[in-house]
């Protein structure tokens, strides 16, 4: 069998690629440092934070700590991110959470923990510059000890002749779930959306109901964010009935 000589300097340099390769693969997305709030007029704010990985970058935000249903987001690229949120109210209190996720060496997410807050300049107010976000509500606990919880909710948000929309809250970003039939005995149907689509906030659309006709359900999260596969669901079976059609 003939041996396959290579010169030291090329077995070195390839052995050096592989190593950082295999380095680079091995490290996880992660924040580095908190959050901050770079500018804050009275309608926009812009929200900065860094990753030790070039990744997305995302904020969900809105008035209601625990339903945080409005995003804004930044072209992809950097370990810097900066997002812009605009249409804001003067005068009035923000939460969000900051997400950056698709790592160059990585298809991890990272999320910032707990919720945050900022308020945008009153009426009249100079813009705020380079302030530290307030502390809404606190993940950590719950993040270390793998605590999924339903915060709010479920509800049925909208009900049409053959679809109808659930919705719920939880302290933990997860997947969306919603068990459904026409028995409360029996929910084979199962209806879901993407998962950490909505932060917080999870909305379900069911589809291809039939009209004027009872419906039973039950919605369940889990694989949250630092939660080792944790699951919670809906300790009630709930129920709504469709539209008549038209």
């Amino acid at each position: 069998m003939k041996t396959l000589w290579l010169p030291p300097l090329l077995v070195m340099v390839t052995f050096a690629i592989l190593a950082t390769l295999a380095g680079a693969q091995a490290q996880s997305l992660d924040i580095v440092g908190t959050p901050r709030i770079e500018t804050a007029d009275q309608r926009s704010a812009t929200i900065v934070w860094n990753t030790n990985e070039s990744s997305s970058s995302r904020v969900w935000y809105g008035r209601d700590r625990n339903n945080l249903t409005d995003m804004a987001e930044a072209p992809y690229g950097g370990r810097e991110h900066r997002v812009v949120i605009r249409n804001l109210q003067p005068g009035t209190t923000y939460y969000f959470q900051v997400e950056s996720g698709q790592g160059r060496h990585t298809a991890d997410e990272a999320e910032s923990r707990g919720v945050m807050s900022f308020r945008t300049a009153g009426e009249g107010q100079g813009p705020i510059r380079n302030e530290q976000p307030g502390v809404a509500k606190r993940g950590l606990a719950d993040e270390e000890n793998g605590s999924v919880r339903i915060t709010q909710g479920p509800v049925v948000e909208r009900v049409e002749a053959d679809s109808a929309v659930i919705a719920w809250s939880t302290n933990l970003k997860g997947s969306s779930r919603v068990n459904y039939g026409t028995s409360p005995n029996n929910l084979t149907e199962l209806g879901e959306a993407p998962w950490g689509q909505g932060g917080l906030t999870h909305r379900v659309t069911l589809h291809n109901l039939k009209p004027d006709t009872n419906y039973y359900f039950a919605v369940e999260t889990g694989q949250a964010q630092g939660t080792g596969g944790a699951e919670v669901e809906s300790n009630r079976v709930q129920s709504f009935k469709t539209r008549p059609r038209r």
